[in-house]
């Protein structure tokens, strides 16, 4: 039997009100998500920090790349993404294979990680100025390593896949934010050009898992 993937309905709204066991279930997996992600992350980092060498996989040109970093509040909006997943995933279904494909993508960039032993190779201007609380916020939670693929970018091109699966009329919208999280990566000197395009990739291939997933599940209840 053939099944076609579920065309999203585009007359629905994009978001909708979740029920309090929804919300539940969604904490649930946010704390999930936010166990895997300290551990891979962090063992990651604190493993690549005990090697002697790293590689450095900038572009030269990228040393020409301007330093900004009133871009912060962009690249920190991808925690807004991870709000609206309860607001956009309305099943149960939905909600944990969401889940499944975070922890894939996540454990698929800690293995990365160990096997590039990279370093960033920006260096950020001294000044006087107070950089921006956000930005701040954001260099403080990316460690020292852990740099390709770019595991933010990653998430960000998987939540615009995801939504896209949902409402196929908003999946301009949806990529063109995670584009721009992506170019707030670079200018903020978060990450290098290489790590933004693996980043996306990833996220792309772990949408197309998710897609890939629900078309087996609609053929299995047809059968």
């Amino acid at each position: 039997m053939t099944c076609l993937p579920p065309k999203p309905d585009n007359s629905q709204p994009l978001f909708g009100v979740p029920s309090g066991s929804h919300l539940a279930a969604s904490l649930l997996a946010a704390m999930l998500i936010s166990v895997l992600f300290a551990a891979v992350y962090g063992g990651a980092d604190y493993i690549t920090g005990l090697r002697a060498r790293h590689l450095r996989i900038d572009f030269a040109f990228e040393q020409r790349v301007p330093f900004v970093p009133e871009l912060s509040p962009v690249y920190c909006s991808l925690y807004l993404m991870f709000l609206m997943v309860p607001f956009v995933l309305y099943s149960e279904r939905q909600l944990w294979l969401y889940v499944r494909t975070m922890a894939l993508i996540t454990c698929v960039a800690g293995i990365c990680f160990l096997l590039i032993p990279a370093r960033l190779a920006f260096s950020f201007p001294v000044n006087d100025r107070r950089l921006p609380v956000t930005f701040q916020i954001a260099d403080g939670l990316n460690l020292t390593y852990n740099l390709c693929p770019s595991l933010h970018v990653a998430y960000a091109a998987l939540h615009a896949e995801v939504f896209r699966q949902l409402k196929s009329n908003s999946m301009w919208l949806f990529h063109l934010w995670a584009i721009a999280i992506a170019m707030s990566a670079w200018l903020t000197y978060q990450h290098h050009l290489i790590d933004l395009v693996a980043g996306y990739l990833l996220g792309i291939c772990g949408g197309a898992r998710y897609r890939y997933v629900c078309r087996y599940l609609r053929c299995h209840e047809l059968t």
